[in-house]
């Protein structure tokens, strides 16, 4: 199956803050066996969030946004998301008292001056239409799991404290029911250092072994050169398998070469 990452928000896209979410979550994938198609950063403004998933939606089975989830203004995911699906958005009564709940818990420890409820904070119960709420073990915002067209698209949190156990925890177990594969990936050293001639090697061996692979030079004052093989199998003696019998094909055609 083939997935889509997004990261959400101003600070992401000016370079203020470094994206890790979209690496943990594309890694995860991956290693699920998970064809990632897509990493996406996108600015918190709607029409660019919009076009960013009507982008993608034909192209890829799972969509996972990062961020833009909060009380503030630009915090806008959940309605762009739900144009783009033309969903309409409604106030979620459990993630109401959630939200209530915890602002009230913070103000009874002294952390912060207000209990309860005001506008900014009931805004992150507005859920999407038809979603599944994902419940926020560590933060205020709840995210969502919604399907349509046989598509899935998450939308978590963008703080990575609060977006790793909602992945992990609720996101994770519905991707393990979607794909019956593995991932397996093994890097190993050749003796050759000339890129242009390895890669005629590499090409015929990726055109009859089912298996990527992809060379990483480091200068032409090094001898060897790294290699990187990656296979998908229903496990991961499968996958073992494919890279294994790839990694023979190679060493012949380098051998042949000398």
């Amino acid at each position: 199956m083939k997935s889509a990452v997004f990261s959400i928000g101003k600070e992401i896209v000016s370079g203020i803050v470094l994206d890790t979410n979209s690496t943990y979550v594309s890694s995860y994938l991956y290693h699920m066996g998970f064809d990632n198609r897509f990493i996406l950063s996108v600015d918190d403004k709607k029409e660019d969030i919009i076009s960013s998933i009507n982008f993608v939606f034909d192209k890829v089975d799972v969509i996972i946004t990062t961020g833009g989830l909060g009380p503030t203004f630009d915090d806008i995911t959940l309605e762009s998301v739900a144009k783009a699906l033309n969903r309409k958005m409604y106030l979620d009564k459990e993630a109401l008292d959630f939200i209530d709940n915890f602002y009230t818990r913070l103000y009874d420890e002294g952390k912060i001056d207000s209990p309860g409820l005001n506008e900014k904070r009931k805004k992150m119960a507005y859920l999407i239409e038809g979603s599944k709420p994902l419940k926020n073990g560590v933060g205020a915002a709840w995210g969502v799991h919604v399907e349509k067209d046989g598509k899935h698209i998450f939308c978590l949190p963008g703080v990575p404290k609060e977006m790793k156990p909602m992945f992990e925890n609720e996101v994770v177990p519905v991707l393990k029911s979607l794909t019956n594969k593995v991932s397996v990936i093994k890097e190993i050293a050749f003796g050759i250092n000339d890129e242009s001639v390895l890669g005629n090697f590499i090409d015929k061996v990726m055109k009859s072994h089912d298996v990527y692979i992809k060379s990483l030079p480091s200068g032409f004052d090094n001898k060897l050169m790294n290699v990187r093989f990656i296979a998908f199998g229903k496990n991961q003696a499968e996958g073992i398998e494919k890279i294994e019998l790839a990694i023979k094909s190679l060493k012949k055609f380098i051998e042949s070469n000398r």
